[in-house]
């Protein structure tokens, strides 16, 4: 079935303020030592695949080791827009609280009018895990991971995880405010008033096809409906005055990773959709201490 041609429309420009979050060429040995003297690196948009969206910031911390671990970061813009910049203010709080981490911050392929949906953004997701875990002698870390998503950048973290994951590279997930329901049909038929703006277009955009053409390709795309008893501990941010991602559907993320008994934590703010400074900062100390138990430290 041919995809239906997207462009993108003036709402575009109104939703990305509001939907928010060179190739290493070195082969020494990983440091394998408790301790080592390897100063800090910092690799600013480096390549992890041909195409110009394709690349990565990361952030290697002093006396890092083979054992050190990785955190992906991706960030938010209703799937057609945003920037890896726009999780840096989450980047510093995390490192603050675990600055012997490395990190990775992605940007990705956009959806478009020239063929790129979901599957060929889900491609640059795995294209960047694989490129750090098959570099990881010259980056010197370990290929241990776990994952921070902002907005639609957390659906796509949960989606990887709970589906992509085949490697078992990323050992954990922290969620803030994903569209993770992208198969609830109330929401797809509602129009958000805050916006100006069809959900359903949104949907459309990312998936590439209308839900009454391909309802299975909803489901697919769906991490609350990909959800099973093997997936990787959770942990889940939402804001009670989010006027975008409707915060039932983390509840039900919630109520679902609780019946699967898949270990989890959740977390509510008084807080709209983008969080302020102090949530930030406390859901990235929260994110660090549950990582720092899920990861086998």
């Amino acid at each position: 079935m041919k995809k239906n041609t997207f462009y993108v429309p003036l709402w575009a420009l109104v939703l990305l303020s509001l939907f928010n979050a060179c190739n290493p060429t070195t082969t020494s040995t990983p440091t394998t030592s408790a301790t080592s003297t390897l100063p800090e690196r910092i690799m600013l948009n480096t390549a992890y695949g041909t195409h110009v969206s394709q690349k990565l910031d990361l952030y290697l911390p002093a006396n890092r080791t083979a054992a050190t671990k990785l955190v992906v970061m991706i960030h938010g813009g209703a799937w057609i827009g945003g920037d890896k910049t726009e999780m840096n203010n989450l980047i510093a709080a995390f490192r603050a609280k675990w600055p012997d981490c490395a990190v990775a911050n992605i940007n990705y392929r956009l959806a478009n009018s020239n063929n790129v949906h979901s599957e060929e953004i889900m491609s640059d997701i795995k294209a960047a895990v694989n490129f750090i875990a098959t570099n990881k002698v010259s980056f010197q870390i370990s290929d241990t991971m776990g994952m921070v998503g902002a907005s639609a950048g957390a659906q796509l973290a949960l989606l990887y995880t709970y589906t992509q994951n085949n490697n078992d590279y990323v050992k954990c997930v922290s969620d803030l405010y994903a569209p993770c329901v992208i198969d609830d049909l109330d929401w797809y038929n509602s129009f958000n008033a805050f916006l100006g703006l069809k959900i359903k277009d949104v949907l459309t955009q990312y998936n590439g096809f209308t839900w009454e053409k391909n309802v299975a390709l909803y489901h697919a795309n769906s991490p609350y409906t990909q959800l099973n008893t093997e997936d990787k501990p959770t942990i889940v941010f939402h804001g009670t005055l989010d006027m975008i991602v409707p915060i039932y559907q983390s509840q039900w993320l919630k109520a679902k990773l609780i019946a699967k008994k898949v270990p989890n934590e959740y977390y509510e703010y008084l807080d709209g959709h983008g969080f302020s400074e102090t949530n930030n900062k406390d859901s990235m100390a929260k994110t660090v201490a549950f990582f720092q138990r899920h990861m086998k430290l």
